[in-house]
């Protein structure tokens, strides 16, 4: 009889996976811009000093610097900007007397002419008179005698020392500020009273 013969070839195909997990807030790309204050610089003695721009390679230094803090890379494409301005200081505001601020102009206003001037005559006395009162009360607080033992002990030690001798010449004493402070009250209650009058005409009249 004929004979049968079959054959089965079978192919394996190869399979390769690969997993790539990237980290957690990977950085992109970075783009820092630094402003530099010019610098103090002291030309003469005994003058104050001057601000100046940094010259080229004082902005190339910092530039570096920043890269290096920040982590610069090119082929990320990062960028680096830094511009050297003078900084604008605080403008310092002006001591603007009581009587001329503008809340008070406005209660003034707003009182009428009697009880305007009435108003600025007794801002004018407690801008000066008040600083007097004050530290005459500072220093009468001073002076309060010490607690009862305290001062039994103080009064046997003075009854103790011996009297320092007088000073062969009177020394002529100037005034403080706040006796000068309260002449002045004093001479413009005195010598100058239509002053405060002309102060309320201005501002009833708006100028």
């Amino acid at each position: 009889g004929q004979g049968k013969r079959e054959s089965i070839t079978n192919y394996e195909v190869d399979k390769t996976t690969r997993v790539t997990r990237g980290g957690m807030g990977a950085i992109k790309r970075v783009n820092a811009a630094v402003v530099v204050n010019y610098q103090s610089v002291s030309e003469e003695a005994g003058k104050p000093p001057v601000a100046k721009a940094l010259t080229p390679e004082q902005i190339e230094q910092m530039t570096a610097l920043v890269r290096e803090t920040i982590g610069y890379s090119k082929e990320r494409g990062d960028s680096v900007n830094l511009m050297n301005t003078p900084f604008l200081a605080d403008a310092v505001p002006a001591d603007v007397p009581l009587w001329k601020q503008p809340e008070v102009v406005q209660l003034a206003k707003s009182l009428g002419w009697p009880v305007g001037v009435s108003l600025a005559v007794a801002l004018v006395l407690l801008g000066l008179v008040r600083p007097v009162l004050k530290g005459r009360k500072n220093a009468a607080a001073a002076l309060e005698p010490a607690p009862g033992g305290q001062l039994s002990a103080i009064a046997s030690e003075e009854l103790e020392r011996p009297a320092l001798p007088a000073p062969e010449q009177p020394q002529d004493l100037q005034p403080t500020a706040e006796q000068l402070r309260l002449e002045d009250a004093r001479r413009l209650a005195r010598e100058n009273p239509v002053a405060v009058a002309n102060i309320i005409k201005t501002w009833v009249n708006g100028e």
